[in-house]
């Protein structure tokens, strides 16, 4: 019975981590965000429990700036860690949350609409910017 339950763990990790070569049918429209509220995992405190620091944007500048890194460019295989989330507002309304990774060889952004998984790429200069919201 173990076992069992193991091998459909597996395999449902493995469906909810594999290959992402759908097509993207629809998008989130962020034309109207106006504030993104960041998520960054910083480290771990003394009971290994994640640190999280939250940065919110709202010069519209920098808004524009991080809903221009959606390219929606597929990123082929998903990896189940991330290194923070970016929530899309317009005003108090949340329009939809994306994980990124900005580490090397595992840079994406991923995120789920319309009950699809979406994962795209995010280039090394739009991975420093993000890292950059983070000061």
């Amino acid at each position: 019975m173990k076992f069992r339950f193991l091998i459909f763990l597996i395999l449902s990790v493995i469906y909810s981590c594999g290959n992402n070569n759908e097509q993207i049918e629809s998008r989130p429209d962020l034309s109207k965000a106006n504030k993104i509220k960041f998520d960054f995992k910083t480290d771990f405190d003394s009971t290994n429990k994640i640190n999280i620091k939250s940065v919110e944007v709202g010069d519209l500048k920098n808004v524009s700036q991080v809903k221009n890194i959606i390219t929606y460019d597929p990123f082929t295989y998903i990896y189940c860690t991330s290194t923070g989330s970016m929530s899309f507002y317009k005003d108090s309304t949340l329009l939809v949350t994306m994980v990124f990774n900005t580490i090397p060889d595992q840079k994406h952004i991923a995120f789920t609409y319309n009950g699809k998984f979406l994962a795209m790429n995010l280039s090394e200069e739009n991975a420093r910017f993000l890292e950059s919201l983070k000061n």
